[in-house]
């Protein structure tokens, strides 16, 4: 006979002849279930009968002729029986359920108690457990769809204030994530339900950082590479995860990349039988965030010591700074351990769906879009969006070809939630207003890079000859169109290339202030300031905002949902008229791109007293221009914005 047995981690039971440690084999069964403690499972598994003796729990455990409960083998006979033999009279069913029904309440109690202590902070925005069912499952399938195929990848840190050695204190791991995830290299916030794989990692990294550090990671503070801290090749960095797989695994690049496994991951070589995998480090650029954050806390400063009295005002700068903290961020965490299971819960349904094709065209003189209608199309819609903002779902499509896209249409036209339901036209007004303003886009982007003759940086979606389609066929179930008769038209999708949900804002409604100052963001914050200039302030494009894509071969940037106001306020949702025009007048900062392009000369802020036609100002800038002022111009235009030739020119 053991000496006294330890009690269980979580419910505190002592067991006499339990083996083992930790948890006791009725908490191991509700283990899984500890996300849902109300629901019907864990309330099962709480009547299952257990042995008071080893602690054993099932369901049709029989009922105890002891004074206590046991599971009906000899040795728990014996010792649940006080004299160690067996009692004739057997113990009544009511006192057997009073019996059980005091345990489980026990252990109820006990359970919601340490739900209690992990509970996220107030601070922390989360819930207690992020064990939710979709969550699981995104785990499971790596974010993608049920079966697809994986690719796993390994990663340490490595920081830039000591770029020769691993940060061995923030961790290493491995998770395989779906082939179809995008990576990607490039910097953003996330949108939507599934972050990029990098978001992911930085998310997963600051459960260490933020252990002895006051704020989080972001994800443009990090940047993947390879083992050995070697960079990844230009273009690669916002790939989805199987293309960046396809272009390492060249018989070049291979033995450098993937066969070359470095000494702490041989061990998962050795196991990891059929699976892909590709071992990374996460480069954390601290003195870029270190200087960010005093930023931050010097700006925080300055706004409290406006508002303190004298007495506050009186303190030194340098023991305020001490104080300004920000609040720890708190990361549920959870031991969990995934079936491999598949439920119907998993599957995703989808309809199929005939498009025809309808073609965007834009005059190359005076920007005048032209629909055209093409070919008809045919591909699979998922009847679930994927994400859904506040006037819009967004649904996976996939072409009768294979390739991925995302289509979207309108449920409603306001962010009010008693908003009535939009209409088959509605919603089509409103979708050809958004490819008129990508065209718009299209063409005054066109223009601002023809003005620059430079490489270009950024670019309106490339993919958007596939923008506007129209359901012709039966309507989907996305659509949410019961019939399409002779007399209707078909439900108007606006449909775009799926891209990694990384996203990079750059402005806002009526908020045109921005405080990167990376190439990038000085390009799109002057490109704004063209079409402001170069439209007789007749548009001001807002909402500006992009994720990192494939553009012409190489990684950039691709902008979509733009938004515009006009003179007339006229251009769809979003369109504030005038007020929309005077906020970017109010708001925008010359940046070094908008002065070496001259558009603080050219394009003034300042609204025009009395209006003149676009033809009439064109021929008084005419006579003073010349070639040498052109030359200038490109010079100085050069200096400024440090790129290569356009190779494609």
């Amino acid at each position: 006979m053991a000496e006294v047995s330890e009690a269980c981690d979580d419910c505190g039971l002592r067991f006499p002849l339990r083996q083992g440690s930790e948890l006791c084999p009725k908490c191991v069964k509700l283990k899984p279930h500890w996300h849902a403690i109300d629901s019907a499972e864990y309330t099962e598994l709480q009547k299952w009968p257990q042995c008071t003796v080893c602690g054993v729990t099932r369901r049709n455990m029989p009922v105890s002729t002891h004074s206590a409960q046991t599971c009906g083998s000899s040795l728990c006979t014996k010792a649940g029986t006080p004299t160690g033999e067996e009692t004739p009279a057997p113990l009544g069913p009511s006192l057997v359920a009073n019996a059980a029904f005091e345990t489980n309440q026990n252990r109820a109690a006990l359970m919601r108690d340490r739900m209690k202590r992990f509970q996220a902070t107030k601070n922390g925005g989360a819930p207690g457990t992020a064990l939710t069912t979709a969550t699981l499952q995104e785990h499971e399938h790596g974010g993608g769809a049920p079966g697809e195929p994986k690719i796993w990848v390994c990663w340490q840190v490595r920081l830039s204030s000591q770029p020769k050695v691993i940060a061995a204190g923030l961790g290493y791991h491995t998770k395989g994530w779906a082939v179809s995830k995008f990576m990607p290299g490039h910097t953003g916030m996330v949108a939507g339900n599934t972050p990029d794989i990098k978001a992911e990692i930085t998310k997963i990294i600051n459960t260490e950082w933020c252990q002895n550090r006051s704020s989080p990671l972001l994800a443009e503070e990090v940047d993947f590479r390879w083992h050995g801290n070697r960079i990844l090749d230009p273009g690669t960095h916002t790939l989805p995860l199987n293309d960046f797989y396809a272009h390492y695994s060249t018989p070049s690049n291979a033995p450098i990349y993937l066969q070359n496994v470095p000494t702490h991951w041989k061990s998962f070589e050795r196991t990891r039988g059929s699976k892909r995998f590709i071992c990374m480090e996460l480069y954390v650029r601290v003195d870029k965030r270190d200087l960010k954050v005093r930023k931050w806390e010097e700006r925080v400063l300055e706004s409290d010591s406006e508002k303190s009295s004298s007495r506050k005002r009186a303190r030194t700068l340098s023991s305020a700074s001490t104080s300004v903290k920000q609040p720890r961020l708190s990361v549920p965490g959870s031991n969990f351990s995934l079936s491999r299971r598949t439920t119907a819960t998993d599957i995703k349904k989808w309809s199929p769906i005939t498009f025809r094709k309808i073609k965007c065209i834009t005059d190359d003189v005076d920007g005048a879009p032209k629909l055209i209608e093409e070919e008809v199309m045919r591909g699979r819609i998922f009847d679930e969006p994927f994400s859904s903002g506040t006037m819009k779902h967004a649904h996976d499509l996939i072409m009768a070809n294979g390739d991925q896209f995302v289509a979207k249409r309108f449920f409603k036209l306001s962010d009010d939630s008693d908003a009535d339901s939009v209409t088959v036209q509605e919603n089509r007004l409103e979708i050809e207003g958004e490819l008129l303003r990508l065209a718009w886009g299209r063409w005054f982007l066109n223009g601002f890079y023809q003005f620059c003759k430079k490489q270009r940086e950024v670019d309106v979606d490339e993919n958007a000859f596939l923008a506007l389609t129209e359901e012709v066929d039966l309507p989907s179930i996305a659509s949410g169109v019961p019939i399409i008769t002779d007399k209707d038209i078909g439900m108007t999708w606006l449909v775009e290339r799926k891209r990694p949900m990384t996203v990079t804002k750059y402005s806002g409604t009526l908020v045109h202030t921005s405080a990167r100052k990376d190439l990038r963001s000085l390009t799109i914050c002057a490109f704004a300031h063209f079409a402001f200039g170069f439209s007789d302030q007749s548009i001001v494009f807002a909402d500006l905002q992009g994720s990192p894509a494939q553009v012409r071969g190489g990684d950039g940037l691709v902008l979509f949902d733009l938004m515009a106001h006009t003179q007339n306020g006229d251009c769809g949702i979003g369109d504030f008229g005038k007020q929309g025009i005077e906020s970017f007048t109010r708001d925008h900062q010359c940046n070094s791109i908008c002065s070496a392009l001259g558009f603080d000369t050219q394009y003034p802020l300042k609204p025009r007293s009395s209006r003149n036609t676009r033809s009439s100002r064109r021929t008084q800038e005419e006579p003073e221009s010349d070639d040498s002022d052109d030359d200038e111009d490109e010079d100085q235009l050069e200096d400024e914005l440090q790129r290569e030739s356009d190779d494609n020119n």
